[in-house]
């Protein structure tokens, strides 16, 4: 019985072997011999790509209305391994959580010099118009530029939700924004410089810690008269930031001379653009944009800025034809002589705390700041008055007194709090503290007093 199983377990081994020996002599069937595919290679100059880019476009168009052309695919696959990790089942969630500056970081693909010269070409031209009617015309190579499309794909798909978002925000802004740069003599079309850099967000704030809508550094920001204190920061200021951007790009255009230049500027700082043209030896950005003197995110401004701008202004023809744009900031503007509770201040105006804070976003604290000559605050539209009047007759008892006091060795923050009589909780968000840890020498901001009682 034995020898007969060994007999049969031999056999069947042998019979195995056999099989795999002749299957693995036939060739698969599906096997290609056909040379590798090389068409995300870029083309020789000279080369005519009108018909293959049509072929592309015609080919993209049916597989994925979102795939960029060849020169955009590596760069999309190795993003797309990113976002597979960050994106979430709900586009509105995912939006929300993105940081403000997503469309200023967004990577992209290679630099490209006909962009550059068509687009200086076309805002050239629109700078010769007169004032108040300089506004920005794409030419029809620029709105077909592989780049810039590109980005409109990526805006109008990875990014659509953050996109969708700061397109309503814009409907409070763009219209005061827009005015300002006319006035200022630029075209009103660079307004959606500010959607690239913080998607029109006063509260924005970058890894470079840049702040605002549109997102100044510290020092620049105080270069151009942006108030910087404990109390305020007029970065975040959506119409003195304004004015303050308009400035600058003005006089970046001046020191360079080109408005891509300018732009890059803008968005890197005048320094790395003057060092990168002092190590490449040129003052073509085109080159500059070639090797690593400056970062892909600056390399890739211009384009970025064109694919906002024309979804942007045209958001229907993109797909985005159900944005509900938020209303114009409208307001009415008083001076105070003296602090007031934020508290205070909407009930004198018959609204709300969260108002107050959305018309004055530069406001660091839940008190006015104690500035020399008055502040200057922004109201509801249409009740300045009535605030006014309820103002004069407020007493002095409601009008509080802003004292510093400096922590000395075994203080706590309950133990201050105690003996000023003040909140914990209100003493910490008074001076912005994040726990309840403090140390010796620092400065603690306390108000006394101040709060206007129930009638």
């Amino acid at each position: 019985m034995s020898i007969t199983r060994s007999l049969f377990r031999a056999l069947f081994l042998f019979s195995v072997w056999i099989l795999s020996g002749c299957l693995g002599a036939v060739p698969p069937s599906n096997l290609r011999t056909e040379p590798p595919d090389h068409s995300d290679n870029k083309p020789e100059q000279g080369l005519d790509m009108a018909l293959p880019r049509a072929l592309l476009d015609k080919h993209a168009e049916k597989q994925d209305p979102f795939t960029p052309l060849p020169e955009a695919k590596i760069a999309q696959k190795e993003e797309e391994k990113v976002e597979e990790k960050k994106e979430s089942p709900e586009k509105t969630a995912k939006a929300q959580k993105e940081p403000p500056t997503a469309l200023q970081e967004a990577p992209g693909p290679k630099a490209d010099d006909q962009l550059l010269g068509l687009w200086q070409k076309d805002i050239d031209r629109a700078m010769q118009q007169p004032p108040g009617r300089r506004k920005i015309q794409f030419s029809i190579p620029v709105v077909e530029n592989d780049r810039v499309r590109y980005f409109v794909n990526y805006f109008c798909g990875k990014k659509r939700g953050f996109f969708e978002t700061a397109l309503a925000r814009s409907g409070r802004y763009i219209s005061m924004m827009a005015a300002i740069l006319q006035e200022e003599g630029l075209p009103q079309d660079l307004v959606y410089l500010s959607l690239i850099e913080s998607g029109f967000s006063p509260h924005a704030f970058s890894r470079a810690k840049a702040v605002g809508p549109w997102q100044f550094i510290r020092g620049t920001g105080l270069r151009y008269g942006l108030k910087i204190t404990g109390w305020v920061d007029e970065r975040r200021d959506p119409v003195k930031s304004t004015r303050a951007a308009a400035a600058y790009l003005k006089d970046l255009h001046l020191q360079f001379g080109e408005w891509f230049l300018a732009a890059a500027a803008y968005n890197a700082g005048e320094r790395k653009v003057e060092q990168a043209m002092h190590r490449s030896r040129t003052d073509d950005f085109w080159r500059l944009s070639q090797k690593t003197y400056l970062k892909s995110e600056t390399r890739n401004y211009v384009p970025k800025f064109i694919a906002a701008a024309l979804i942007a202004s045209m958001p229907e023809k993109y797909g985005f034809g159900d944005i509900a744009y938020e209303p114009p900031m409208e307001y009415d503007e008083v001076t105070i002589e003296r602090p007031l509770r934020l508290e205070t201040i909407a009930k004198l105006a018959e609204t709300t705390v969260k108002a107050i804070k959305e018309l004055n976003p530069a406001l660091l604290r839940s008190v006015t700041p104690p500035d020399q000559g008055g502040f200057a605050l922004r109201l509801p539209a249409g009740s300045g008055r009535a605030f006014t009047q309820a103002y004069e007759l407020l007493p002095d008892s409601a009008k509080p007194k802003v004292i510093t006091h400096k922590v000395r060795k075994g203080e706590t923050l309950l133990g201050i709090a105690k003996t000023y009589r003040q909140k914990v909780s209100q003493l910490m968000e008074l001076n912005g503290l994040r726990n309840r840890q403090i140390r010796v020498g620092q400065d603690l901001i306390i108000t006394l007093d101040g709060a206007l009682k129930k009638r």
